[in-house]
């Protein structure tokens, strides 16, 4: 029996308008997390700032190198994190595989992020981007299903609006940072 974890803080709901975050669903074979996130952009610029431009956006401290600028985000090699590109020590982690890529539309990413890489996971994330409006609502949702990962299910939850928020700033301010 799936046992229903509320949102990990109240002040998710004081960003009212702006994002919603629930850990959905957490028992002994899995997890489900999702967001909703308002963004002040068109569908295709947030799209394109979230592939094309993720290492200006994540938190480094959400990377294996500690650099954001090292990773990379594209319809055929996935979410990869690359130290030392083409050098002799070259370190390459592959944090998440292409499902799904429909430009401007729907991401679908399959792995796990960060310490879910080595628990053998299945997850799958999604990113719905939806025109509204006053720009980009995107509709996020993170399926992980393994043995005893229901306390990652929390802190995951958090990082990922974390990054969300980073995004959203960068998007429309210029810096992940909000001031």
């Amino acid at each position: 029996m799936c046992t229903v974890v509320r949102c990990w803080a109240a002040g998710c709901l004081v960003l009212a308008g702006v994002a919603y975050a629930e850990v959905l669903e957490a028992d002994e074979n899995g997890f489900v997390s999702a967001h909703r996130i308002e963004i002040a952009a068109p569908p295709m610029r947030v799209f394109d700032a979230m592939v094309d431009e993720v290492g200006r956006w994540w938190d480094p401290a959400h990377s294996y190198f500690g650099d954001a600028a090292n990773l990379h985000l594209d319809s055929v090699t996935g979410l990869t994190e690359i130290l030392g590109l083409g050098e002799a020590n070259e370190t390459v982690v592959w944090h998440m595989d292409i499902a799904f890529w429909h430009r401007g539309k729907t991401l679908v990413l399959t792995g796990g992020l960060g310490p879910l890489l080595r628990l053998g996971v299945s997850g799958s994330m999604s990113f719905d981007f939806e025109a509204t409006e006053t720009g980009t609502r995107i509709n996020y949702r993170y399926t992980v299903s393994g043995r005893n990962v229901s306390a990652w299910a929390e802190p995951v939850d958090r990082v990922q609006l974390g990054q969300l928020m980073r995004l959203k700033s960068y998007v429309e301010t210029g810096s992940p940072v909000a001031e």
